[in-house]
């Protein structure tokens, strides 16, 4: 009977003993439990935090495409001297195959560009985009910071809508920067081209930008990134920093047309032809012939699509970004892509974003009835042979695609 009693006490005293370690344990694992969640709460409250507030404009918003089912997601190069490549530089393209609605979709160039072919289409490019809500406005958006002046600037190109833009951009500094006496302020280059002044860049585009504040819309003609500074060969100093501190404040978006290489090239021929009738024909097939392949420097001029343009000044604004990441600058660009023949959809988005008045103009088609005829089809396939294979990789440090001095 005694063992018996002995081994009751055994018993009971292992279970409460056991009854002790496991109400331990479920202690421990609720204490793990509430600092996973608190950690977990304040990672969440951190990111909204960094992405509202503490982005700046100058580290550009980098969206990464998974695949085709994911959304984009947002990535900055805020970390010091995070090198920008033009792979990651985001392209915007603006959609309005949907009459209802402009639907905005974003890639990167390093996406685009090796499908940016001879037959690609504006389609093609849109299918290796993701929508997102709307264009980029980050910059002016952010309460703490400095709103900075919103700078559109429209690349034009041959064959392009550029007669339209050339015409609008005119009419929209004579009526917006009324200090300025355009008749006598204009060259002879821009005169000769009907073009607004500032067109061709240089010190002309930074002086007109910085004089005529209360206009939004410049149009340009292969400019590069450095006719976005000041002159190095300026004399007056406080003229180089007045300058220099409107760069600094300035977000630049970037407009370029889509337009199809084929279409371009047969539209461009024509316009030789449309001009000059055989004669025009002639003139660029002298300059192709025997293997010579010069460039033409009219509208048939691999230099002045859009897809090379484009790829040289984005490379340049890299660089340029890069640059002053090292020096502790900063300053934004936003690129824009949008079908040439939706021009004025691609604008009614823009004002709306921006929040800026419509360009005045663009909805005409002043190139839209062309007489018939055209050049030889022979001069079609000459072109294609002389340039096209240079278009997936079009090498501006060479001498001779050096585009023509402004």
């Amino acid at each position: 009977e005694e063992t018996f009693y002995q081994t009751a006490d055994v018993r009971t005293e292992s279970t409460a003993q056991n009854g002790s370690w496991r109400g331990i344990a479920l202690l421990l694992l609720l204490l793990i439990s509430l600092l996973a969640l608190l950690r977990s709460s304040y990672t969440i409250s951190t990111y909204y935090y960094s992405s509202s507030d503490d982005i700046k404009s100058s580290s550009i918003v980098i969206p990464l495409v998974a695949n085709d089912s994911t959304s984009i997601a947002a990535k900055t190069t805020s970390e010091p001297h995070q090198i920008i490549s033009s792979e990651s530089l985001p392209i915007y393209l603006i959609d309005t195959s949907n009459i209802n609605h402009t639907n905005i979709a974003a890639s990167t160039w390093g996406e685009i560009a090796p499908h940016w072919n001879r037959t690609a289409r504006f389609s093609n490019l849109l299918s290796l985009a993701t929508n997102v809500s709307s264009l980029p406005n980050q910059y002016n958006n952010k309460l703490k910071s400095k709103k900075r002046r919103q700078i559109i600037l429209i690349h034009c190109g041959p064959k392009l809508g550029s007669t339209t833009l050339r015409q609008a951009c005119t009419k929209n500094l004579y009526r917006t920067c009324p200090q300025i006496n355009f008749t006598a302020y204009t060259n002879g280059r821009e005169r000769r081209s009907r073009a607004p002044a500032g067109y061709f860049g240089g010190d002309r585009l930074i002086s007109v930008m910085n004089e005529c504040v209360d206009t939004y819309y410049f149009c340009v003609n292969q400019i590069t990134v450095m006719d976005l500074l000041p002159s190095t060969t300026a004399t007056d100093e406080s003229d180089i920093v007045t300058r220099a501190g409107m760069t600094q404040n300035v977000e630049y978006i970037h407009l370029f047309p889509f337009r199809n290489y084929n279409d371009w090239v047969r539209s461009a021929i024509k316009q030789s032809y449309d001009r000059a009738g055989e004669k025009g024909c002639l003139a660029a097939k002298m300059l192709w012939d025997d293997g010579k392949c010069q460039h033409y420097r009219m509208e048939i001029d691999i230099r002045q699509y859009s897809r090379v343009d484009l790829d040289r000044f984005q490379d340049g604004v890299v660089r340029r970004m890069n640059q002053l990441k090292e020096r502790g600058g900063e300053e934004e660009h936003t690129f824009l892509l949008y079908l040439h023949r939706d021009l004025q959809q691609a604008m009614e988005e823009l004002s709306t974003t921006y929040q800026m008045p419509m360009l005045p103009g663009t909805g005409a088609k002043l190139k839209g009835e062309r007489p018939e005829g055209t050049c030889n089809e022979s001069l079609v396939e000459q072109y294609h042979e002389c340039f096209s294979d240079e278009l997936m990789e079009f090498r501006w440090d060479l001498p001779e695609n050096q585009p023509p001095s402004n």
